[in-house]
């Protein structure tokens, strides 16, 4: 019998609890923000009041708020404002198309603004294909020969610049070469800079010298990012902070957005949660020197956390795959071809690799790692294990974000080592449709079922601003294994439609140590669901995609109504 009056009350729902037993209800009724009981309609009708809000789900799916593993939070709430250039999509596939639309920002920007973008892809836009080459600054020059422009393509691994951003940076034919850790900056047969810098480290060096975002701003980006977050029925994400990204992308990568975030949240103002991996690498650089030091001075840089269950940060986040190359398993990557962010041959960047996550175990830090290919992916997995063994008994839950060539052996390895893998299917949609050299084994590659059976962990996530925030896409790529063009690679291997939910839900709570209290529609956790216009659970699989979110709730409070 009910004892209290409930602030919320959900009913005529299909309410998947995504529990142990993944049990549907009828209702459900929240109190201070947080899940009191959960049943039949009747029996939830006894908590409600004259102050109760009554939510009727008129048969619809409702599921616990999702949540984005991996995404690049602030940076996309700053695309999303209105003077950024959005180059994605197949639209741009043409020099003229990208330079009138850069034209035009050139033209209304005031005196000392930079233009900034991003998307692009090099390979998709038919000049630069015909020449088999990439966007330099010369390309840009002609349509804005005072304005600093800088953009970034899809990976936002790469960025191009024209002559002026070049020129306020001080970057010319004389600057000194910058070490393999760090990045790299495209020079021609002459040594001058021709306006392309791969990697974040050589990316700070050019954008220390433009205007960063005020608070003001970085808080607007939050609302927005939040807001289409919210859009897509997510309650809960990561983003990735700290000085390694200090100067890149006006400052959305740095420290200050940790503390606009902790500042929001003692005032109430996220509709979303948080969980902060920090880019601790000082200055981007990749080396276990600057991402141990970094790490050291975290503790002196970031606010106190004072409700968690809003915003914290537990991880470091480091990359070993550069954006475009990654480190593939011997025998399969091309002769010549190896390539990552540390500029060490292989042997002792295996070395390097595995002493940074050993230290960092033993530091008590979550660690988790942009790898992409199976050789890489294999030297963390033995590294992660090194750890576990040198420092036993330590719930850590280290992860590998992107995990591309991940094989059953492989993440039979992950299990045993209790690494998790934070994957992006909607990435995935798109790899699968490039054929990338990645896609070594067919019928292991994006084997998600087969992973979870042997059982892993995998949570899923957009890795936005590079992929789309529906995370409808990723579990129907999960169902189909066939991708927006229609390519399509074994797909009687696909996912569980259970298992694909626990991916974008529960899974996500659990890499965030926080599957105690959200991820699942039970009692004592919080009140965060969204309402389905369509049951993504019985709907062919072809359509779990376009189905859209009607209601957001997080923190029983409404924050996105369609």
């Amino acid at each position: 019998m009910a004892v209290v009056k409930a602030d919320l009350v959900i009913k005529n729902g299909k309410i998947a609890t995504v529990d142990k037993n993944f049990n549907y209800v009828e209702a459900v009724a929240t109190k201070g923000g947080f899940i009191i009981d959960r049943g039949t309609n009747a029996e939830m009708e006894a908590y409600i009041g004259p102050d109760t809000k009554v939510i009727d789900a008129g048969g619809k799916l409702v599921l616990p708020g999702a949540n984005d593993s991996h995404m690049h939070a602030v940076h996309t709430g700053y695309t999303l404002s209105p003077t950024f250039l959005d180059f994605s999509g197949p639209y741009y596939d043409s020099m003229d198309k990208i330079l009138s639309k850069l034209k035009e920002a050139c033209d209304k920007a005031a005196p000392g603004q930079w233009v900034f973008g991003c998307g692009f892809v090099d390979g998709n836009i038919k000049e630069l294909a015909a020449e088999n080459r990439i966007m330099n600054r010369w390309d840009l020059d002609p349509v804005s020969p005072t304005v600093p422009v800088a953009m970034t393509d899809f990976s936002l691994h790469s960025m191009v610049c024209n002559s002026k951003a070049l020129e306020v940076a001080g970057i010319d034919k004389n600057y000194p070469e910058i070490p393999a850790s760090i990045g790299m900056i495209d020079r021609d047969e002459n040594g001058e800079p021709v306006g392309r810098f791969h990697e974040w480290g050589a990316q700070n060096l050019l954008c220390e010298k433009c205007p960063i975002l005020s608070d003001g701003e970085i808080e607007d980006a939050i609302r927005r990012v939040q807001h289409a977050l919210n859009e897509q029925g997510i309650t809960s994400h990561t983003d990735i902070l700290g000085e390694g990204g200090e100067h890149v992308f006006r400052g959305t990568w740095g420290t200050r957005p940790i503390h606009i975030y902790e500042k929001m949240a003692e005032r109430g103002e996220l509709t979303a949660r948080v969980s902060i991996n920090y880019f601790s690498a000082i200055l981007g650089e990749e080396s276990y020197d600057s991402i141990i030091r970094g790490t050291e001075r975290i503790q002196g840089n970031i606010p106190e956390f004072k409700d968690k269950n809003w915003v914290k940060g537990d991880a470091i986040k480091f990359f070993v795959d550069l954006g475009g190359p990654t480190w593939q398993r011997k025998g399969v990557r091309p002769e010549g071809s190896f390539v990552t962010a540390w500029g060490l041959d292989e042997d002792k960047l295996i070395t390097e690799v595995q002493r940074t996550i050993i230290e960092l175990h033993r530091m008590g830090w979550q660690v988790c790692i942009h790898s992409c290919g199976g050789g890489s992916m294999d030297a963390c997995i033995e590294g992660f294990a090194q750890a576990n063994q040198l420092y036993p008994g330590k719930d850590l839950r280290h992860f590998l974000i992107h995990c591309d060539d991940t094989t059953k052996e492989c993440a039979a390895e992950m299990v045993k080592n209790g690494v998790l893998a934070a994957i992006q299917p909607t990435a995935a949609n798109i790899v699968f449709g490039w054929n990338t050299p990645v896609l070594t084994d067919k019928e292991e590659i994006f084997d998600y079922q087969a992973y979870t059976d042997l059982g892993a962990c995998l949570t899923g996530g957009s890795d936005s601003t590079c992929f789309s925030m529906n995370w409808r896409e990723g579990m129907q790529f999960c169902m189909t294994r066939t991708t927006a063009d229609g390519y399509c690679a074994r797909p009687d291997l696909a996912m569980k439609r259970e298992d694909a939910i626990r991916m974008y839900t529960i899974n996500g709570a659990y890499q965030e140590h926080m599957e105690h209290i959200r991820g699942s529609i039970e009692v004592n956790k919080v009140a965060d669901f969204q309402i389905l216009d369509k049951d993504v659970m019985t709907c062919p699989v072809t359509e779990i995609g376009s189905a859209n979110v009607v209601m957001t709730i997080c923190g029983g409070k409404v924050v996105y109504e369609a």
